[in-house]
């Protein structure tokens, strides 16, 4: 990865011996990656490295733009403290065939504060050989000016409660002028914490007094999609949700799926899922952090191989990241895609994204197919930046869901 101002920072590993990247709230089981600015709340930063003998990995701190490249903000305005501390919070696994030592990181903390509203990637590497990034964690931090009300509807310009929904928002500002919206304002909507498919650019429907309204856009409407598959793998002495079957060869246990088909012809099943999400999780252990073991799990998908794209393992399992890490493969012999993957145990959402040549944008229509009914979890962020000013103030987020659940 190169370190210049055009480049686009996205939550991602860079190495082979990182594994279980998560970026959450500290203290809460389902979050967006954001905090507020002067808050209480922390970033977390967690992710395990395949080896041990307590090797020392640094962070530095990078402020960005609503797009996520580097803005122009020195150290000094964005943060208090210093660059290039190592994370000291760190400790061997237990008990596990595979040993890996698990680091957590905690933002802000003593030693750094943030400064100023925005997007924040921070990159860690080995002390040691700090021009080798091996990771890179996104998140953002908000200074709340607005309030954002929002709602999700099957009943789009495309069609009617078929396979689209519609977002909508409406930001109100009594306390905080935006004379400017159109020009001043940045929004992006993402579904499900995909950055492939992000709605921005948008311009208001409607702007009046403490009321900047964004309804019946055709940028804000998103394919439906269908609910994640999942599955489970707890222990490796019984199958879990969605598990052939579980057998050891040296050095690991491997965990075969069910074999996946094709959803795209089927009728809408509802399932509660966690929107792409992954929790580690262990069987009859105390700290699932260091006492979870790593399998490599096999997923196939039985189905014709497309001849003018290629098919990607989605969700928070590869960071939705649509790259070489998470295509897969075509087997010609089981006339099936595979991927076989080393994951930690715990329950996984994932879902299988079509990606025609030359795009980079994933569609769920050919293979999980779309339905308005799919509970999907829309975010919305607010940047705010006027004439002559020198960064994206994050002034508001909203998470909204089609069962018009806010949270």
């Amino acid at each position: 990865m190169q370190a210049n101002a055009q480049q686009t920072y996205f939550t991602d590993v860079n190495s082979k011996l990182i594994k279980t990247l998560q970026v959450k709230v500290a203290g809460e089981f389902i979050s967006e990656p954001y905090i507020e600015l002067n808050s209480d709340q922390q970033i977390e930063i967690n992710f395990d490295a395949l080896e041990q003998g307590g090797v020392r990995y640094s962070y530095s701190i990078i402020h960005c733009d609503a797009n996520w490249q580097k803005s122009i903000l020195s150290p000094i305005q964005y943060m208090s403290g210093f660059q290039g501390l190592t994370i000291d919070d760190f400790a061997n696994s237990i008990n596990t065939t595979t040993q890996y030592t698990n680091y957590n990181l905690l933002l802000p903390n003593d030693d750094v504060q943030f400064k100023v509203s925005g997007n924040y990637a921070v990159q860690i590497y080995n002390e040691d050989i700090p021009d080798q990034i091996v990771l890179t964690a996104c998140f953002s931090v908000a200074e709340p000016m607005v309030n954002i009300s929002a709602s999700v509807s099957g009943n789009t310009d495309i069609d009617t409660n078929q396979t689209h929904q519609q977002v909508s928002f409406t930001i109100n500002n009594p306390n905080f002028p935006i004379p400017y919206p159109q020009t001043d304002l940045k929004i992006y909507v993402y579904q499900d914490n995909r950055r492939d498919n992000a709605a921005s650019g948008l311009q208001p429907m409607s702007i009046q007094d403490n009321q900047i309204s964004y309804t019946y856009n055709r940028n804000l409407i998103f394919s439906a999609g269908n609910e994640y598959r999942r599955m489970e793998f707890l222990s490796t002495k019984y199958n879990g949700m969605h598990i052939e079957s579980i057998s050891y060869h040296n050095p690991y246990y491997n965990v075969e799926l069910m074999t996946d088909h094709k959803r795209n012809n089927q009728t809408y099943q509802y399932d509660q899922d966690q929107d792409g999400r992954f929790f580690i999780r262990c069987s009859s252990c105390d700290d699932p952090n260091t006492e979870a073991d790593y399998c490599i799990v096999h997923f196939a998908l039985a189905c014709d191989p497309f001849l003018d794209g290629s098919v990607y393992l989605d969700g928070e399992l590869f960071h939705n990241v649509l790259d070489e890490k998470s295509k897969m493969g075509y087997n010609f012999e089981t006339h099936q895609y595979e991927k076989a993957v080393l994951l930690k145990q715990g329950s996984y959402n994932y879902q299988y994204l079509y990606v025609p040549n030359g795009s980079t944008v994933g569609e769920t229509g050919p293979i999980e197919g779309n339905y308005y009914q799919t509970e999907n979890e829309y975010s919305i962020y607010v940047y705010y930046r006027p004439m002559g000013t020198q960064y994206d103030r994050l002034i508001g987020v909203t998470t909204v869901k089609n069962a018009m659940q806010v949270f």
